[in-house]
């Protein structure tokens, strides 16, 4: 009862704007994916079961930990994409056929964009894209205001848009923060060209 309790405490949380308070003398900013994983789970482990088959995080996940890194994305999300892939699948709803998108907390993005100053060859190194895949592309940056209405949630590694480089605990190899939302429908989202 008193762990359930604690649970739904951080929850509400999740609206403030900072976290101010002690959990077992470990504080919110202090939790790392690599102090979460439940006994008997590594990232190994997830990875080893097949695409489409892989548990939802909170099977192998610490639901602190998860709590906290979808805490993350409170004042938004947002991620890149090519305006041609916008001109080609349309913007009605944006993301992938089986109900998801991956996202990156705004403020990270926002940051990303600043320290690489939009260089697309300096953006691909540090979201770990392969060198060259945007080379010459125009990029769109797309925001969305409350990823929370949009069914937020750590990525279970079986979503379409996961592929080879695909990590458990919602990370980047790169290390940025990762989360998937359902497809984004207009008015939801602002589209900005790089």
């Amino acid at each position: 009862m008193k762990k359930s309790l604690m649970y739904l405490w951080l929850l509400v949380l999740l609206g403030a704007s900072s976290w101010s308070c002690k959990d077992d003398d470990k504080t919110p900013e202090s939790y790392k994916l690599e102090d979460s994983w439940l006994p008997g789970w590594t990232s190994q482990k997830v990875l080893d079961i097949a695409k489409g088959q892989r548990p939802d995080p909170s099977v192998y996940l610490d639901q602190k930990y998860i709590v906290y890194h979808l805490g993350e994305f409170a004042n938004g999300a947002a991620y890149l994409v090519t305006k041609k892939a916008l001109d080609d699948y349309g913007r009605d709803t944006l993301g992938y056929p089986d109900n998801t998108q991956f996202v990156m907390p705004k403020s990270e993005m926002d940051a990303l964009l600043a320290k690489t100053n939009k260089d697309i060859s300096k953006i691909e190194k540090e979201l770990g894209i392969p060198a060259g895949s945007w080379t010459g592309k125009e990029m769109v940056k797309i925001e969305i205001q409350d990823p929370k209405a949009l069914r937020l949630r750590m990525p279970s590694g079986n979503e379409m848009g996961a592929n080879s480089l695909w990590l458990p605990g919602g990370q980047l190899p790169t290390g940025y923060p990762e989360a998937v939302i359902n497809k984004i429908p207009k008015g939801k989202y602002t589209e900005t060209p790089l």
